[in-house]
This record gives C-alpha cells, sequence and structure tokens, in this order.
C-alpha cells in the first residue's frame, strides 16, 4: 500500500514537473523522477539526512537536471551543517555544499550570481578558521572581478575583514594593495549609496566599518597620508600633460577644473584616509579636498574646505567656498542657513558689520530658530555703541541698546536680552530731553533701525 501511494505521487509530482520548462530529464526517467519527489519531500519534512541521500544520487546522475537541485541542495547541507557537532564531519559537509555551487556554475552558467552567493556561505563557516583564509580571500578577489557594483551587501565588510585576517597570519598582502582593495570597497559603498539613497545610513555603517578595519589592518597615520600618498597627489598633478599642471593650490578656487580620474580617486583616498588617521590639519588632505570639489560640488567638502581656510586666515577663499556649498546645498534650508551664519561670522571677524548682518539675516531666511545668528547680530549692535556715540543725547546714543534687545528677544535669547536692557535710557535721561517712552526712533549710524523708546 505505502508503496503504491509513493507511486501516486511520483506520478502526480512528475507530471506537474514536466508541465515547466528547465527540465532536462534522461531519457530513462523513472529513477530520476523518484529521486527528485523523494528528496524534496523530505526536504520539506526537514529530514535532512533523508533528503541528501536522494540529492546526492541527483547530483551524481544526473547533475544538469535543473537548477533547482543545487539551490535546494544548499539549503539541505546547511540545515545537516547546522546540527552537526563532530567538527571533522562539518567540515565535509562544507566542503561538499562549496561543490554544489560549483555544480551549479558548471551545469547552468551565472558565474557572478552564484560566485556571489559561495562567498558569502563560505564566510559564514570560514571566517574564524585560519587555514581558510588564503582560499576565502582568493574567492572573494573572484567574486568583487566578476560582479563589480553589484556584488552583495552582505560581502562588502567582510571581504575587508579577510583581507584582515589574512594579510596579519600570512603576510603575504602588500600595504598597497590593502589600500587597493579598501578603495575599491569604498567606490562600491559609494556607488551603492548613491543609487539606493533610502539606505543612507546602512551604507555610512558599511564605511565606519570598513574604515576600522583598515587601520586595524595596516598603519594609517597622519605620516603615512602626508609622506607616503601626499607625494603621489603631486607628482600626478605636475604631470605636463594635465590641465592644472602649473595650479597653485593655495590658489585654487570652486571653479570647474577637469582632473583625471586617477587623480580623483586618491584624493578620495587621502581625504578618506586623512579624516580616519585623524589628521584632516594638514595641507594634503586640503588639496585633496579642493581636487575633490571641482569634479563634484558637494556641500560637507565645501564646507571642510572654508573650515580650514577660515582657521589659517584665508578668509577670501573661505567666502567663496562658503558660497559654493550654499549653492552645493541644493534645498536643504538648514545648510544654507549654516553656511550664511559662517559668512556672518566671517564678515563679522573682518570687521564688516553691515555684510556680516546681512547674511546673518540670510542665515533666519533660511532657519528662523538659527539663535547663532540672531545672537551675531545683536553682539553686533551691542559692539557698536563706541563706534556710534554722538555724545549729544545719551538717550539717542543707547538705542543701539534697545535694537539689540530687539534682535536677542526675537531668538530666543533671554540672558543676552537682559544684559541690553541694562543698557537702555533711564527714566530720568529720557525725562530730561523731553521724550517719552513708546515714542518710535532710528539708531542711525550704520545700524539704521527704527525702534520703539523704552527705559532700563
Amino acid at each position: 500500500m505505502k508503496k503504491f501511494f509513493l507511486t501516486l505521487l511520483v506520478l502526480f509530482v512528475s507530471f506537474n514537473i514536466l508541465a515547466q520548462p528547465g527540465w532536462n530529464w534522461p531519457e530513462n526517467k523513472s529513477e530520476a523522477e523518484e529521486k527528485n519527489v523523494l528528496y524534496t519531500d523530505y526536504l520539506k519534512q526537514q529530514n535532512c539526512d533523508e533528503a541528501k541521500i536522494h540529492l546526492d544520487w541527483l547530483i551524481e546522475n544526473v547533475p544538469g537536471l535543473h537548477v533547482s537541485i543545487y539551490q535546494n541542495g544548499i539549503k539541505i547541507y546547511r540545515c545537516l551543517i547546522d546540527k552537526e557537532e563532530d567538527p571533522i564531519i562539518k567540515n565535509e559537509l562544507i566542503n561538499k555544499a562549496l561543490i554544489l555551487f560549483d555544480g551549479r556554475i558548471e551545469n547552468f552558467g551565472r558565474e557572478a550570481y552564484v560566485k556571489n552567493r559561495k562567498v558569502t556561505f563560505a564566510y559564514t563557516f570560514y571566517r574564524s578558521d585560519k587555514t581558510q583564509y588564503e582560499s576565502l580571500f582568493n574567492m572573494f578577489k573572484d567574486a568583487f572581478l566578476l560582479n563589480g557594483n553589484k556584488i552583495g551587501n552582505s560581502n562588502l565588510v567582510a571581504y575587508m575583514d579577510i583581507v584582515r585576517k589574512h594579510k596579519l597570519t600570512s603576510k603575504s598582502i602588500s600595504d598597497d594593495e590593502v589600500l587597493e582593495i579598501y578603495d575599491m570597497i569604498s567606490e562600491t559603498i559609494s556607488f551603492k549609496l548613491s543609487n539606493d539613497a533610502k539606505n543612507e545610513v546602512r551604507y555610512k555603517k558599511y564605511q565606519d566599518n570598513l574604515d576600522k578595519l583598515l587601520t586595524a589592518t595596516i598603519t594609517v597615520d597622519c605620516n603615512f597620508v602626508e609622506n607616503t600618498l601626499g607625494p603621489k597627489l603631486i607628482e600626478l598633478t605636475s604631470q605636463p600633460n594635465d590641465e592644472i599642471a602649473q595650479t597653485d593650490y593655495e590658489t585654487l578656487t570652486p571653479v570647474d577644473i577637469s582632473y583625471s580620474e586617477e587623480i580623483v580617486n586618491l584624493a578620495k583616498k587621502i581625504f578618506q584616509l586623512s579624516i580616519t588617521g585623524k589628521c584632516t590639519s594638514s595641507e594634503i588632505a586640503l588639496e585633496a579636498a579642493k581636487i575633490m570639489f571641482t569634479n563634484e560640488k558637494d556641500f560637507a567638502v565645501a564646507k571642510f574646505i572654508s573650515s580650514r581656510e577660515l582657521s589659517t586666515k584665508n578668509y577670501e577663499s573661505a567666502l567663496e567656498y562658503c558660497d559654493a556649498a550654499i549653492e552645493s546645498a541644493g534645498d536643504n534650508n538648514d545648510q544654507k542657513s549654516e553656511m550664511f551664519l559662517r559668512k556672518a561670522q566671517i564678515y563679522q571677524v573682518i570687521g564688516n558689520k553691515v555684510k556680516s548682518r546681512d547674511n546673518a539675516r540670510k542665515s533666519i531666511s533660511f532657519n528662523s530658530s538659527n539663535s547663532d545668528a540672531y545672537k551675531i547680530i545683536g553682539n553686533l549692535y551691542m559692539a557698536s555703541y563706541e563706534d556710534c556715540r554722538e555724545g549729544k543725547s545719551r538717550v539717542q546714543d543707547r538705542l543701539v541698546f534697545i535694537a539689540a534687545y530687539n534682535i536677542f528677544k526675537s531668538g530666543g535669547l533671554s540672558n543676552q536680552a537682559n544684559q541690553a536692557r541694562e543698557q537702555f535710557p533711564s527714566m530720568e535721561e529720557i525725562f530730561n530731553e523731553n521724550l517719552e517712552v513708546g515714542e518710535s526712533m532710528n539708531t542711525g549710524c550704520w545700524i539704521n533701525e527704527t525702534v520703539t523708546l523704552n527705559k532700563r
């Protein structure tokens, strides 16, 4: 009876399978049909030991039957591996599973796709086995070569992890090779991010982990960046055939200059490693950032350059890169507000009060809650008392503090507002000049604002 039902089951499943494309049955197909039904049925029951027996027969006798025997085969072997406690037997099962990936490629192609999955599988079980590091390294190298930017996300950081382990245990990988692989993975992450912005947090985490693995693999410090990579960048940008051969880095402005891909990639590497090695204050980091910006107008890079130029009191260049950052901000009002605030701060340092206030006002126009912008204007007014004081009217001279008070209050700066109020004219001074609280008066001077007279 049991055999009868098994026969019926085989016939029923076989009929459905034959109706589907992609099956390559042998002339004497009855045994193959039976084995196919049995292994899939046992797999559904999670009886992986029995499923393996019938699967192995199919792999040996009809390896080109259908791609599903390899897909399901991995499931079966994964099931057996997970429950096996004997390390020797477990390793044998892992090896057989990896052979299944190769068999799938041999019979059904799709080499890049399958090798991508194969190295993920191998890494899962071999990432802590020193004897497998070289093999894993070569598998990753092959998978990346075949897949390029289509490599699976799970293999991005994993590859760098094996690079680290293989280098530390075998010493057979040079620092330059490590950097080349790091660059390749970083570029792949950047490509994926540019095409999948909704997962920005995930890709940034990948890059952070990649940076940590790099510093754990080779010594990345300011000396390495400046003395190893810096001279390479200088050499490349000084080539006689290069469009920018005679460019003085200190005079670079955010204009459209065409750099070769090699120069841009090296600049990106230097900039990223400068961040990783905490040496962004170096000249080579600034030069790299400027090259990067000419290739791609990026807000964060322009902001970095303006900050560096400001730190060295190169105010003109700092202002130019502020403008470049604002242009690169697109529709991001917070970023625009931030950079207009920086311009206001620069003009404040230079001593141009009018332009400082103008830019602070622009900052507020993009973000009305930017208290620092209100503070700048208020402080400008407070500091203008001596410059604007004519000495003819104590009330008139102190109107600047009322103007300061108003702007501090608008920005929610209570402490500063109270300090300004303490400098208001007294009631006695107002009375002595035949004026009244509530009158409208103009501050005059460069401030030139109409305020309502009030007493302290």
